[in-house]
């Protein structure tokens, strides 16, 4: 149980995914693998024949919480004191952290206007929302000593959850063309989810106070709840075996207008819903359930010998009333609205902005695993085999971030904050990205202009004037 605690400590006080993967090397139509994780629709609006994907990786992570102050020294001699810094300014904290694995993909156009891709991922997403300050500091700092802890804290609905999942897909997507230079992408994905590590934490009306009476200290948490729920993947060591534990589905709409003098797009506007669907999971045996019987308990009961605090499931006996919940628990998936705008503003120089937006933030007091809203605007530079990317993106986890990307053929390496970890300290925002594929790109064609239609009713008007026009002939 201690190896779970550390584990989730270590989650909320260091890292925190901030929106999607692959942060603004998405909606390039040079690639339609890495740009089909947001957008289904994309892989038929994409100047690929066919693409087939090797390897990706993204690891996106930060908080509003703890940051690093200083780079130097923090792999060979590292020192939390040095550098990392510590953010208070007396809001609640949240965090989230992912890790996604792009494995392999094929992707196929079919007769220009039909596409069909079929892959696998692997993902991780955990997320702790509405982090008491104090209880945060108490536990960076003091952790293993509960009487160093802030005197008096409460909390009404912190929440948390980790969903790590593999999912294999399976994509359709087609291209309506309404006129010459405008056309519509449809798309859709279906994925079935096998799990590999679920937990879900909620607690109600937290309050926990240290109470210094003569010669003795006392804890009393009153009448704090919370459901601490654990997948049976954890029992006796971790045990993987496959199954299909839920399902998905991303649906998505492109709108595409063309060059005049090719059929390279000019505008690209587009809107999805991404992972909608759920996974189940059965609870382990390191579940559990607590409520606070409000009476005090002397330090005698709750410290070791050597001064350290109990054993985790001694000091919950002490403090209230633990059970060991079983049964089955479903998690939703991270489910996201995407709406994105790709315009040409030059040759080979184009601008997109992204706009995220997490359907389950309204939703406090819900423990969940979800991606925070997010805001990207990325400019680029583009042609056939290079890219580099500008992406600024925002969310309200840590506020604005500047990165770098590059695509070199079908390669794509980056970051959404290299630049402003550089700059702004500290700095709360890890992220970086490598995705590897190879595939054939389409050359770009020209319009075919539509033809004028032809005035059907001048047509008639034509004839009809012929029939009733009088003969040149004369009569004698």
């Amino acid at each position: 149980m201690k190896k779970i605690l550390s584990a989730l400590l270590f989650i909320i006080v260091v890292y925190n995914i901030n929106a999607q993967a692959f942060l603004g090397a998405h909606y390039t139509t040079k690639d339609a693998i890495l740009t089909n994780s947001l957008n289904p629709a994309m892989p038929a609006a994409s100047s690929m024949k066919w693409q087939v994907n090797l390897f990706g990786i993204n690891i996106n992570a930060g908080n509003n919480y703890l940051g690093i102050q200083s780079f130097k020294g923090i792999a060979s001699n590292f020192d939390k004191d040095v550098n990392i810094g510590e953010i208070l300014d007396g809001k609640s904290k949240d965090a989230h952290v992912g890790l996604g694995f792009n494995g392999p993909a094929f992707m196929i156009k079919i007769k220009k206007n039909n596409a069909i891709s079929i892959g696998v991922r692997g993902r991780g997403v955990a997320t702790i929302n509405d982090l008491n300050e104090d209880l945060g500091q108490s536990m960076y700092h003091n952790f293993k000593d509960i009487f160093e802890w802030a005197p008096h804290f409460k909390d009404d609905k912190l929440t948390g959850g980790a969903n790590v999942y593999h999912e294999i897909y399976a994509g359709y997507s087609r291209t309506i063309n309404i006129k010459a230079r405008h056309a519509l992408h449809v798309g859709v994905t279906g994925k079935i989810i096998t799990n590999i590590f679920n937990a879900q934490v909620e607690a109600h009306n937290v309050d926990f106070n240290i109470v210094h009476s003569g010669m003795d200290s006392f804890v009393n948490v009153k009448n704090s709840q919370f459901d601490f729920l654990v997948s049976d993947r954890m029992d006796d060591g971790f045990k993987y075996k496959f199954g299909i534990d839920g399902v998905g589905f991303d649906v998505g709409l492109i709108y595409e207008l063309k060059r005049k003098e090719t059929d390279e797009p000019l505008l690209l506007a587009g809107f999805s819903v991404n992972d909608i669907g759920f996974n189940s999971y059965n609870l382990g045996k390191n579940s559990r359930t607590f409520i606070g019987n409000n009476t005090n308990i002397p330090a005698s009961h709750i410290l070791n010998a050597d001064g350290s605090t109990i054993e985790f499931d001694m000091l919950l006996d002490s403090l209230g009333t633990k059970t060991i919940p079983t049964g089955k628990k479903k998690m939703k998936l991270p489910m996201t609205l995407n709406t994105f705008v790709d315009v040409r503003i030059a040759k080979m120089f184009y601008a997109n902005a992204n706009f995220q937006f997490n359907p389950y933030d309204f939703k406090k007091g819900e423990p969940k695993a979800n991606m925070p809203t997010n805001i990207t605007i990325t400019p680029r530079f583009e042609t056939r085999i290079f890219s580099a990317y500008l992406p600024v993106t925002w969310n309200k986890y840590s506020g604005f971030n500047a990165g770098l990307a590059f695509r070199i053929g079908q390669v794509t390496l980056g970051s959404s904050n290299v630049i402003t970890s550089f700059i702004k300290k500290p700095t709360s925002k890890l992220d970086f990205y490598m995705n590897i594929s190879f595939g054939k790109m389409a050359k770009a064609g020209k319009i075919k202009e539509d033809k004028p239609k032809k005035d059907k009713s001048s047509n008639n008007k034509t004839e009809e004037n012929r029939d009733d026009t009088p003969s040149r002939e004369t009569t004698n």
